[in-house]
């Protein structure tokens, strides 16, 4: 392959677009191989350090991490996707155009009778009128008429003397807001403006539910462009996020478990307050529209970091052990692990066999396939892990499944719970009468569900119904046990989707399959794990030593005889 196409090749496959004619002419005028070799280096530190290999690193990352939209149980436009308290805005032609209402301010619901300064019965009524500096744009302010502008914490119902926390959205299935006579919290925390950030498009970063879906592969770019490890995709205790992602987060901890450690939080809407790293697109200190890096559990405490380095993880020795088998106390919440534990993922992905499957194929490049026509199994009798043409994929599956239990989602329509939680988490524990199967929990509750799926004695539930009788909950265990066997390795009781992060680390599949995304990309071919195994080791040793950071390896790639031959 000639210098000149060598040089196309890197800056088009590291930044989508081609080489400058200077660049062409400076390869040209070069008049020794040496030379032509020190541009060629150059060029590649240059496009390296340039924004549009993070550009080109994003979209390689949704290629790679294929999920689906954030739209699971959030059906329509006013149902919770955002878990806020919704706000309207008061039409052009009103006395307050622009401005910002909660319609359950009064009993009967409100069509905009304050945006004309009137009351729920259509007379007069002396307007209450606030500026806000809300948190979905920094430095800018609002109107906001009535309660909803308010700091009000709690409300009290005169009719049983019930306690609201003004925290928690509630309302009906077409209004989800805030208890009637709330505030919207300080920055108007605890509400999102109905029209923009929960629409139900996601073709575009202007809509709220578009940013979960770009969080697996922002992620993705963040750690390429920082050099961090790559590991960290799937043991990581922090993530990037928008300010519109992160409000995600605030909301599902507020919300789910009542939790009100991030009301101390008063400054994860801030972009321009501390020193967070972010995406090179977004270099204004003010832009809340930047990726910045945040350590999950400080916005939802539920998904615990577990590591003394608060900043990131770093490390696959972060250890959550929980065995509801031999306890019956509560579980504290979910290790977060990068994109096994994104809301974007789970949601796309939103049962636990499935979520196995998908990451499997994803992290560790596993195929599965329908098993060929003349092999015989055992007859299906309970388990399909461990009988019937099922056992062919579930054998795998439903061991990689065990650590994917604890996420769930209800019916829309369901009171039981919000969407989406945590099972046994926070103040949803779970009873004999949610897995009773008996009126009220035999239909819409998750619980019925969780019956049907999660049987006891099977490979997917190795939980006795002695067990459960003691603990309910220990229906939830989702730590493989150690006789189990996963991509070779046995598990090491970690719990939840870190146990399966950890294991795919362990077990080198991760590297294997990271360098073969990252050699298809460079070189331009996918290597066969059948006649290159011995290649493809050798490349995720280079990888290891590397400390899986995708730069240093990329021009690794480069230096190969294989992108000269042009393979």
């Amino acid at each position: 392959m000639s210098d000149t196409r060598l040089l196309r090749r890197i800056v088009l496959g590291l930044t989508g677009s081609t080489p400058t004619v200077e660049q062409y002419e400076a390869m040209e005028a070069a008049a020794t191989p040496a030379a032509r070799a020190s541009i060629l280096r150059s060029t590649l530190d240059e496009v390296l350090a340039s924004p549009k290999f993070y550009e080109r690193m994003v979209n390689f990352g949704h290629d790679w991490i294929t999920v689906g939209a954030y739209t699971t149980g959030a059906v329509g436009d006013a149902y919770q996707g955002d878990m806020s308290g919704h706000l309207f805005r008061c039409a052009d032609s009103s006395l307050h155009p622009g401005a910002y209402y909660a319609v359950n301010e009064f009993p009967s619901g409100d069509p905009g009778q304050q945006c004309n300064d009137k009351d729920h019965a259509g007379q007069p009524a002396v307007p209450v009128v606030r500026e806000v500096e809300p948190w979905w744009a920094p430095g800018t302010t609002v109107q906001v008429l009535g309660a909803a502008g308010s700091d009000t914490k709690t409300v009290t119902d005169s009719s049983n003397g019930t306690v609201y926390d003004c925290g928690v959205a509630s309302g009906g299935y077409y209004d989800p807001g805030l208890p009637r006579g709330c505030g919207c919290g300080p920055n108007l925390v605890w509400c999102s403006p109905i029209a923009g950030l929960n629409s139900t498009g996601t073709g575009g970063l202007t809509s709220q539910r578009r940013h979960p879906y770009e969080e697996p592969a922002r992620l993705f770019a963040h750690l390429a462009w920082h050099d961090r490890p790559l590991s960290d995709l799937v043991i990581g205790n922090y993530s990037v996020g928008t300010n519109w992602l992160r409000a995600l987060y605030v909301r599902f901890g507020r919300n789910m478990g009542g939790s009100k450690q991030t009301d101390a939080n008063t400054t994860w809407w801030r972009p321009d307050v501390g020193n967070a790293p972010r995406d090179p697109m977004h270099p204004t200190p003010n832009d809340p529209q930047a990726w910045r890096e945040f350590v999950v559990e400080e916005l939802e405490p539920f998904h615990l970091s577990l590591t003394p380095d608060r900043s990131r993880s770093g490390s696959i020795d972060r250890a959550f052990r929980f065995d509801p088998r031999t306890t019956t106390e509560q579980i504290q919440g979910m290790a977060a692990a990068g994109v096994l534990t994104m809301m974007g993922s789970m949601s796309s992905f939103p049962r636990e066999r499935v979520r196995a499957a998908r990451f499997l194929e994803i992290f560790a490049c596993q195929n599965f396939s329908p098993p060929p026509a003349d092999v015989h199994f055992p007859p299906l009798e309970i388990d399909p892990a461990t009988g019937g043409t099922c056992l062919h994929c579930h054998k795998t599956l439903d061991p990689a499944a065990i650590y994917f239990k604890r996420w769930d989602f209800t019916p829309h329509a369901s009171y039981y719970v919000p969407w989406p939680f945590l099972p046994g988490v926070g103040k949803h524990r779970i009873t004999a009468e949610w897995i009773s199967g008996r009126y009220p929990y035999d239909g819409s509750s998750p619980g019925a569900r969780w019956r049907n799926a999660f049987v006891p004695n099977t490979v997917l539930t190795p939980v006795t119904p002695e067990q459960l009788k003691t603990n309910p909950e220990a229906i939830m265990l989702d730590a493989m046990p150690e006789s189990y066997t996963l991509l070779g390795e046995h598990g090491d009781g970690t719990a939840g989707p870190l146990g399966f992060g950890k294991l795919l680390i362990r077990s080198g599949e991760f590297d294997r399959c990271a360098v073969r995304k990252l050699y298809s990309l460079v070189i331009g071919r996918d290597l066969n794990p059948a006649t290159e195994k011995g290649f493809i080791d050798k490349l995720s040793r280079e990888f290891v030593a590397g400390d899986r950071k995708v730069r240093p390896f990329i021009r690794y790639l480069f230096e190969q005889p294989e992108l000269r031959r042009g393979l």
